[in-house]
């Protein structure tokens, strides 16, 4: 049964749950377990998925052990007679379309030191390719633009897929992929006419849940260039398969404490979608 392994950034779990929500073929689906795994196992959890969580040393060894299994002998004994082999072919191919799903979801507070992003975006393909077919990086560039890693990344144990827009390129970030690839990132760009934009995706505004904004990290963080008066607008990027209901209220709030305009744009699913079955396709033909 092929394995499909994805190192996905926090920031992009909304569009992960939705592709895998839709893949009738996942026929195992696991999750790493680590502190930032319980909302994304929730909302699987929501969509009707039943990922099983385990720390990643025994996930990966349940998952090593199952893919070492030898074929059932009853089959293989079976498919010597001539009358039955079609019936262990057909068996045997529904089988090989199968798919087994371990996904990692790393924390994107990791996006405050860039080498050390890089760095654990890196160790983790690298652990992860030891057990894969395959490796689909759920990241922008950010993940692994510096040249050092994206060597590494080549000369592991599997290939390793990237998300790409309908133009072939690698997106730049996470907003990239929310709006539907890098030309629709520049030319949303062009919207605020030299004023400065926040982009916000329900993930970006998920602090904003939280009792008390103002004292997060997160708020001191983005005040620091927030108090900028070149930072006026508020980019919402909509898209009708989020499911979160507190977006709208966040946006507005968030917009209202740094004295912003909403300007709302179109998202899509594209990407991520298209991406997943990209890499889902070729592992099958490795």
């Amino acid at each position: 049964m092929p394995v499909l392994s994805i190192v996905a950034c926090e920031m992009l779990e909304d569009e992960l749950v939705y592709v895998l929500s839709r893949d009738s073929e996942i026929k195992h689906l696991f999750v790493v377990e680590n502190r930032n795994s319980f909302r994304f196992v929730q909302k699987l959890k929501s969509e009707s998925l039943r990922p099983f969580t385990f720390s990643s040393d025994r996930l990966y060894s349940i998952v090593s052990e199952s893919n070492r299994r030898s074929p059932d002998n009853f089959m293989k004994i079976f498919s010597k007679i001539p009358v039955f082999r079609q019936i262990c072919y057909t068996f045997n191919r529904k089988k090989q379309q199968d798919l087994t799903v371990v996904v990692n979801l790393l924390r994107k507070d990791l996006h405050s030191d860039i080498d050390n992003l890089q760095s654990e975006v890196y160790q983790n393909a690298k652990e992860m390719s030891k057990i894969s077919d395959g490796i689909l990086l759920f990241y922008g560039k950010c993940g692994y633009n510096s040249e050092k890693v994206q060597n590494d990344l080549q000369r592991l144990d599997c290939p390793v897929y990237f998300l790409k827009d309908n133009e072939r390129n690698i997106v730049d970030d996470c907003v990239s992929v929310a709006l539907g690839g890098n030309e629709v990132y520049t030319k949303t760009m062009l919207l605020g006419n030299g004023r400065g934009a926040i982009y916000a995706t329900p993930m970006w505004l998920s602090s904003m849940n939280e009792t008390d904004y103002i004292s997060t990290v997160s708020y001191q963080n983005v005040s620091k260039y927030l108090s900028s008066p070149m930072y006026s607008l508020l980019f919402k990027i909509n898209n009708q398969n989020h499911k979160d209901n507190n977006f709208h209220r966040n946006a507005s709030e968030f917009a209202k404490i740094f004295d912003m305009e909403i300007i709302n744009i179109d998202g899509t699913m594209d990407i991520a979608i298209n991406s997943y079955m990209e890499a889902k396709t070729s592992i099958y033909e490795v």
